[in-house]
């Protein structure tokens, strides 16, 4: 038979996704059908950290009520019920085996297999002789791990083995967690682990988790549309609200980045995305929540600086190489065509770091980047090659773009990724290196200097537009693959801080014209944040605000989760939600609106001023 997926996307997926398990409901000893559940209603209670679900079964009450813990990997449950006094009503815990990746496409959302049972093995040990808590263990051909179960020991809970909803045969994976009391009530705590522990009654979790949200929400930035008269403004508001719940739940680890679909699927290839780091993180800063940017910074850097420095040496260049998508384990470059030429990751880390410098200037913060901060500006240094006919430092080809749909073998200068002295982001990159040492008190060292006072200019189409990489003439807006995706040329003012290497006047009137070609339908994922960046930047918030309130182009979902949206694909495959950079985007862009950015002196600049708007902040820094 022949494979449904080619070598270099075999090599490029994480080959060992697993789900940890299934918890749910079972009425009569049987998983339940949606025929027997009438009334649902699900309620998120964002400042405790508490989803309440109610519904009722064969027409008796039911509520769930199930709360995350910060601490640890764990869920605490509380299921309340007459049906749970009768007995009716159980807990099942139920584990699947990693089937083959059968789908070539990337987005795959992965559940895991229950077709399996033979391949691994579920056994369960009690914890000790109070009858309070309960270990499962499940094993599997390359890894095992533990779900550590807790409740009170007034509960009276008792875990068993379980049967296959349709069979006859004992589950080999399946459990049974049932009351042998007569309350109403089964609460209890449950926690993956890679060993056994004790797990932490489902009561201290409750009482820390809905403390831990309280602080969250009065730490850092804040924004309130309420006294908006914009019919916009409501919508707005619980996108802003949700999204940072979100990003708290998804992307707030210690020492890595979430994948683009956070901790709701494992897709993506199971792994995550150098380039996609300022998107995922730079709003931590911008809304005042710097202990959650510290977490991840520079550590992640840290982390893949031997591997980096490992692969430009063997490329030929010095310094450290950052990879397009990887993972914490090898800290490899996954294969692929776009992954082995893209770019823009490189100077994402002086991004970063001008970020933490910004929110806490002094030695320690220059010390703890200074590091990886060299490492990463030697190889953009060294992978600039000098042109003799122009005199000019080149980048590329072969190179691909941000927006990943530029021809490898021509892509010279990309507009937005080659930039040093005269062209934007790499001499942006370079510069801040340089700044770094004066801030240090370290010599520059020559070649950064070099390299960035003798960089190729920003490329210009015979129609005065910045075009996407040099070579291209105003024909190129005419080019359906290249127009598909223009974000590149409205990166060069907006997410890029100002510099004199970028004319405002051109990149108004390119942002202008980019406009014209890139329809509402096609600005997916983080698109519109940065083109509302741009909006804001160049002066116009009418543009801003309509890019983010185009609501029937961009979807946000009942729970607030941003949907990529890609209205079209030639392989019919769909994004699933949530996409977490587009929740993390949007709330960097609102932040450029609200508080504006470096040397911007205007209040709310991102925001019409036509009297339907009013903005009430507290505690927003503004951006780079």
């Amino acid at each position: 038979m022949a494979s449904l997926t080619s070598p270099m996307e075999e090599m490029s997926r994480n080959p060992n996704r697993i789900n940890l398990g299934r918890i749910g409901l079972l009425f009569n000893n049987d998983t339940i059908s949606l025929s027997q559940i009438s009334e649902p209603h699900q309620e998120l209670d964002v400042w405790n950290g508490i989803i309440t679900s109610s519904f009722k079964v064969d027409g008796k009450d039911v509520k769930v009520v199930t709360q995350g813990d910060f601490d640890s990997d764990s869920v605490a449950f509380q299921v309340e019920s007459d049906l749970v006094k009768s007995g009716a009503l159980s807990v099942y815990f139920d584990f699947p085996y990693p089937p083959v990746h059968t789908t070539k496409y990337k987005f795959e959302v992965f559940v895991g297999s229950y077709d399996f049972p033979s391949n691994h093995t579920t056994s369960l040990s009690r914890g000790c002789r109070s009858g309070d808590r309960a270990h499962i263990l499940h094993r599997l051909p390359a890894t095992s791990y533990h779900v550590n179960l807790r409740w009170p020991a007034e509960a009276r809970l008792q875990l068993s083995a379980s049967k296959y909803h349709g069979t006859s045969d004992l589950a080999a994976h399946r459990f049974m967690l049932s009351p042998v009391s007569t309350s109403t009530k089964m609460s209890f705590t449950a926690q993956y682990s890679p060993d056994k522990r004790i797990a932490d009654l489902p009561r201290d979790i409750q009482k820390r988790n809905s403390l831990a949200w309280n602080d969250y929400w009065t730490d850092g930035g804040f924004i309130d549309l309420r006294s908006s008269t914009n019919p916009n403004a409501d919508e707005l508001q619980r996108r802003i609200i949700l999204s940072q719940y979100h990003v708290r739940v998804n992307s707030a680890a210690t020492g890595q980045s979430p994948q683009e679909s956070g901790l709701m699927n494992n897709g993506w290839y199971g792994k995550f995305h150098m380039e996609m780091l300022v998107w995922h993180h730079a709003h931590w800063s911008t809304w005042g929540r710097e202990r959650y940017f510290n977490r991840i910074f520079p550590s992640l850097y840290e982390s893949m600086l031997p591997s980096s420095t490992e692969r430009a040496t063997y490329m030929g260049w010095s310094g450290a190489r950052w990879p397009k998508m990887t993972e914490l384990v090898t800290k490899h470059s996954s294969p692929g065509g776009i992954n082995a030429f893209l770019n823009w990751q490189q100077p994402h880390t002086m991004y970063l770091a001008e970020l933490s410098y910004q929110a806490s200037p002094g030695i320690t913060t220059l010390q703890r980047w200074d590091k990886v901060l060299t490492a990463a500006a030697d190889y953009m240094a060294s992978y600039a090659w000098r042109n003799e006919t122009s005199g000019h430092y080149d980048l590329g080809p072969p190179a691909i773009g941000v927006t990943e749909n530029t021809p490898v073998k021509e892509s010279l200068n990309l507009g937005y990724e080659a930039c040093s002295h005269h062209v934007a982001y790499w001499k942006y990159g370079l510069d801040i290196a340089s700044e770094w040492k004066k801030r240090l008190g370290q010599p520059i060292p020559e070649q950064w200097l070099r390299v960035s006072r003798d960089m190729a200019p920003p490329p210009i189409a015979d129609d005065g537009l910045y075009t996407v990489y040099e070579g291209l003439d105003s024909s190129w807006w005419n080019d359906a693959k290249l127009i598909k995706d223009p974000r590149s040329v409205i990166m060069l003012r907006g997410i890029l801080p100002d510099t004199p290497v970028v004319d405002p006047k051109i990149a108004q009137k390119t942002a202008d014209r980019v406009m014209e070609v890139w329809h509402d339908e096609k600005i997916t994922g983080w698109g519109r944040p940065v083109f509302a960046i741009n909006s804001a930047k160049i002066g116009n918030p009418e543009r801003a605000i309509k890019l983010l309130t185009q609501y029937e182009y961009w979807s946000f979902d009942d729970a607030g989760k941003s949907h990529l949206c890609f209205a079209s694909r030639s392989d019919g495959g769909q994004t699933p939600p949530p996409f977490i950079p587009g929740n993390a985007a949007f709330l960097y862009a609102i932040s450029f609106m609200t508080a504006g950015w470096q040397g911007c002196q205007e209040e709310t600049p991102g925001f019409p001023k036509d009297g339907t708007w009013t903005i009430i902040h507290e505690d927003m820094r503004p951006a780079l």
